[in-house]
């Protein structure tokens, strides 16, 4: 078993040797062309590119529950997909889609619109990473908008269910990517990639996915980047059934179980750009100070830049401070922690997470 909080070298295991290509091309793009480029400034339109994201998504899966797949305009919503790239190439810094994927946690009935939005935020900062090609990264950031569309076709009342399923309703509920594969191949304009990713997209690498239990050779590379995402947004974000997991429990959580599901390729991608510690998570570092998270560094992703707030007594700070924890090795993060700041400005901390594998559904 790899413990992350015991550094970083552990989780090389899992990894092919340095050097080494993947088993699958990372980047299909044709030669010559150019590739995204994120550049600052984007923050001061994150909620409109958000909301437009959630917008798309919603009329889409509206439509599927209601039975009106025909009044799908696909045209509108690839225009969707195709200006979300070109936003992340223009506008907006990488740390600033996973600051957006920790800022929407919505458990109530419509949880799958924020799901899908924030597990293709997560596809798309690592695609970037991944210098994925512009088309490449229009079918990845639409595949994973649309990947729980199935879900629309599977009652209300068994998904979000409080509680476990039962065998006959996890039987329902393993139906959804088929019918999502079915309903985005009958969209079109949308790429032959797209179906294939959303049938795929709860299949793991060692057979134990669904609905046709492939194995790694046999499921597309990126529907195993998606079934990571989709696994890792979920466990970190709060669901009707139980509280979400502090980020590094969410990565050990699924190295201690399911490390064999997933491709390795993409965990040590999610660990090393979205990082144990993500930006905009607030932290307890092992002087007992608390702050906010508001850089990683990929190389050392235990040791991220965090602006300090609060002293060891939960009292705010003067003046905010920051500490690169790359540069003050005798320092190092505790846990992730919650945070909430009453009129007094000190802070109450607590941890509304799940600490234990509490029953549920996704």
């Amino acid at each position: 078993m790899v413990d992350l909080h015991k550094g970083f070298e552990g989780f090389e295991k899992l990894v092919p040797e340095k050097g080494k290509t993947p088993d699958e091309p990372m980047a299909l793009s044709r030669e010559g062309e150019e590739r995204p480029t994120l550049h600052p400034g984007g923050m001061a339109t994150s909620e409109e590119f958000y909301n437009t994201a959630l917008a798309a998504v919603k009329d889409i899966f509206d439509k599927v529950r209601a039975g009106l797949e025909k009044d799908i305009d696909p045209r509108a919503f690839l225009k969707v997909a195709s200006d979300m790239v070109e936003k992340m190439s223009g506008g907006m810094e990488r740390d600033d889609l996973v600051k957006l994927v920790f800022s929407n946690d919505d458990f109530a009935e419509n949880y799958l619109y924020t799901h899908s939005v924030n597990v293709c935020l997560i596809c798309a900062r690592i695609g970037l990473e991944m210098n994925y090609s512009r088309d490449l990264m229009k079918d990845l950031v639409a595949a994973s908008l649309l990947h729980d569309v199935g879900m629309m076709k599977v009652s209300l009342g068994v998904w979000n269910k409080g509680g476990r399923l039962s065998e006959k309703e996890y039987g329902e509920v393993k139906k959804h990517s088929l019918y999502g594969e079915e309903i985005t191949r009958a969209l079109s304009g949308v790429g032959d990639i797209t179906p294939v990713i959303v049938g795929q997209h709860q299949e793991r690498c060692d057979g134990s996915g669904y609905p046709k239990g492939l194995t790694k050779d046999d499921i597309h590379y990126l529907a195993r980047l998606v079934s990571l995402a989709d696994s890792y947004e979920a466990l970190t974000h709060t669901r009707k059934w139980r509280a979400r997991y502090q980020p590094d429990k969410s990565i050990q959580k699924m190295l201690d179980e399911e490390s064999s599901g997933y491709d390795p390729h993409f965990l040590k991608a999610i660990l090393r750009h979205i990082s144990i510690f993500p930006v905009g998570s607030w932290v307890k570092i092992s002087t007992g100070d608390v702050g906010e998270v508001i850089k990683t560094n990929k190389d050392t992703p235990m040791r991220p830049v965090i602006r300090v707030t609060y002293d060891r007594n939960q009292k705010r700070l003067p003046g905010p401070r920051l500490i690169d924890l790359s540069k003050q090795l005798l320092i190092h993060v505790e846990k992730c922690v919650e945070t909430s700041e009453p009129s007094a400005g000190g802070m109450t901390m607590g941890l509304p997470y799940a600490d234990n594998g509490a029953g549920g559904n996704i």
